[in-house]
């Protein structure tokens, strides 16, 4: 999921489009017409993953067949602070121990093609989904015991309570670079 970051200052510097040395606009028209080129040009069988971005910007993370267990909590958290940094934010990631976490997002999630984001977005990598499996996670881990009743009494089964490995989410980077907190 894409969301729309609000929180940047917009320019309104002339700057000249590369793509058009003739245009001039504002720095944000700018970034938002090299975003559009670069859109247009993207195509999922050349692009690079996550991963690959991240290891070109010198994010150095080992395979996690070959990550030590005692350093598996420092390398999730720097994977976790190194997507942050680029406006990749997680979220419902508690029901996921440390390890379990860094093998989904360094095999699966940040292993696809990474398509262009638009000047001022975020990214968002929810590993509670609402759809299939997620919706029994989050009934199970994260739905609160009033929610469970009330589905239950409509007739929907929910899956018995899950405790959560760990307890990461409340501390997770946000997009305005404050964890949330919480009472």
């Amino acid at each position: 999921m894409i969301m729309h970051q609000t929180n940047h200052p917009h320019q309104t510097h002339p700057r000249t489009v590369a793509a058009n040395p003739g245009l001039e606009c504002s720095s944000g028209q700018t970034e938002l017409l090299e975003w559009l080129q670069t859109a247009r040009d993207w195509t999922p069988d050349t692009a690079p993953t996550w991963m690959e971005r991240l290891r070109d910007e010198g994010v150095q993370l080992p395979p996690p067949e070959n990550a030590d267990e005692s350093a598996i909590a420092d390398l999730t958290l720097r994977l976790i602070l190194s997507l942050a940094e680029r406006s990749v934010y997680l979220t419902h990631t508690d029901h996921l121990s440390d390890r379990a976490l860094y093998t989904y997002l360094v095999d699966t999630a940040l292993a696809l093609p990474a398509p262009p984001r638009q000047p001022g977005s975020i990214e968002l990598i929810d590993l509670c989904p609402p759809y299939g499996h997620g919706i029994e996670l989050m009934l199970a881990c994260y739905a609160s015991d009033d929610m469970r009743q009330q589905l239950s009494r409509k007739g929907i089964s929910i899956p018995p309570r899950r405790p959560l490995s760990v307890d990461r989410d409340r501390t997770l980077p946000r997009p305005t670079g404050e964890p949330l907190q919480f009472d």
